[in-house]
């Protein structure tokens, strides 16, 4: 396996404990020295992620710096130790942090947050790495991204409370300028969002009771975050005392924060908006990546890149995991069902299902993963600094999905096809051609 996630820690009255939690999780770490700029080391060494003490000015100043240099506002930065004064936490916000954990913040919550944290590190450095190979092939993409909030707030939508309940819970969130709409059935605003699909509601709050109540909103969570296109939403989880046995039974439902009653209206409008902040940026990230794709880059199905453009970015994400000492994995998908179609209904329904194939394995995998035609029937997949265990997951799922779905083909064709997908999984190794890499993938074909 490759070098883990990089893991800086500065100024903080816990350095040694966080330092040593986050190893035994696999993360590698690196304590800033006392009386070392933390601005200098981390700009210097650029981790994924950055954790600063912010408990004082000091802290703040070493944010507002890294954030206001075009190079170092790349990395996700968590303000942690935060004080108690009333305006701490807005402060950080302020700032531009990209999470905060209070004082009190369990390990198993940060554990759990930090995985969103490290994702935005590794779709920061494939925009840089995507930009690069997009340019080779004459096609300009901006590395610039630049967010910003409606002045008039968002609106949330509120799950399992009656908004009456919940006004007397957190009296003070509509006056911050979030505005929500109350759904005390969790099913019921499954579906709601549903239909909205994230254009009005910019995430949800859902208040999670024990019993036959909690299994409602857990399906709530849980629905959501399986659908691709609502994944990505913020899910802001209250919890009563009890309701979970820790915070990571709660993350692991989808939950993106969590909060125990009774709450306090300051954090919760903090939060929200710094989840809503982060899915803004996220997006925006998301969409220069995806402009990448074009016709100088594309293959001919035109919702995948050409052999060539894999190639050269082959080579570029080759020297990046060399020097970060990250590993990276390719998945190599072969559909016979192609060439079956071809030889029963002719050449058209075999270019539908072929296109239909592309078209799905582009919209099965995160932004920053990138996929390519290696051959008439053959896909590549390559997931930059992903663990061969997350890759195979991502292989499994996104056979289980083709597996799972019937494609119509001509007019001429009354029934829809059952595909049959091929998949081998290999990591990057230094020196890979892409003709090599897709040898050793096809070895494995499963």
């Amino acid at each position: 396996m490759g070098i883990p996630a990089y893991i800086l820690i500065a100024g903080t009255s816990s350095d040694q404990h966080r330092s040593e939690m986050l190893e035994r999780a696999g993360y590698r770490c690196r304590i800033v020295p006392s009386g070392a700029d933390p601005a200098k080391t981390i700009a210097e060494e650029k981790p994924n992620v950055a954790f600063v003490g912010a408990a004082d000015q000091s802290g703040l100043d070493v944010i507002r710096a890294l954030k206001g240099d075009a190079e170092s506002r790349r990395i996700p930065l968590v303000a942690v130790d935060v004080g108690i004064a009333p305006d701490a936490l807005r402060a950080c916000y302020g700032a531009g942090v990209d999470d905060i954990f209070e004082d009190d913040a369990e390990d198993a919550e940060i554990l759990a947050r930090l995985v969103s944290l490290v994702r935005l590190s590794g779709m920061e450095a494939e925009l840089l790495r995507r930009a690069a190979t997009a340019r080779e092939f004459g096609l300009p993409v901006s590395t610039e991204v630049e967010i910003s909030l409606p002045d008039d707030g968002f609106r949330l939508l509120v799950v399992g409370v009656e908004e009456n309940e919940f006004e007397a819970m957190c009296p003070m969130l509509s006056k911050t300028g979030i505005s929500y709409l109350a759904e005390p059935d969790p099913y019921r605003a499954r579906s709601r969002m549903e239909e909205d699909q994230g254009e009005e509601f910019a995430g949800a709050l859902v208040y999670v009771k024990g019993g036959e109540a909690r299994e409602k909103s857990e399906y709530f969570c849980h629905s959501v975050r399986n659908d691709r296109r609502l994944f990505d939403l913020p899910l802001f989880v209250v919890a009563d005392e009890g309701a979970f046995a820790d915070a990571s039974e709660a993350y692991g439902q989808g939950a993106s924060v969590v909060a125990h009653t009774p709450i306090d209206c300051d954090f919760v409008d903090v939060h929200l908006r710094m989840l809503v902040r982060g899915r803004e940026l996220r997006q925006a990230l998301g969409e220069r990546i995806a402009a990448a794709l074009g016709p100088e880059s594309a293959d001919r199905l035109g919702t995948v890149y050409s052999s060539e453009f894999i190639q050269a970015h082959l080579n570029r994400l080759d020297k990046d995991s060399t020097d970060s000492g990250r590993q990276s994995t390719a998945v190599l998908f072969f559909v016979p069902t192609i060439g079956e179609v071809a030889a029963l209904y002719g050449e058209d329904g075999a270019s539908r299902l072929r296109q239909q194939m592309a078209d799905w394995l582009s919209g099965l995998v995160r932004i920053e993963d990138i996929v390519g035609r290696t051959g008439s029937d053959e896909f590549l997949m390559l997931l930059p600094e992903t663990s061969t265990e997350h890759a195979d997951r991502v292989r499994k799922r996104v056979i289980g999905v083709l597996h799972q779905s019937e494609f119509r083909l001509t007019d001429n064709v009354p029934v829809g096809v059952e595909v049959y997908v091929q998949s081998g999984l290999t990591t990057l190794q230094h020196g890979d051609t892409l003709d090599n890499l897709v040898q050793r993938a096809s070895d494995g074909l499963e």
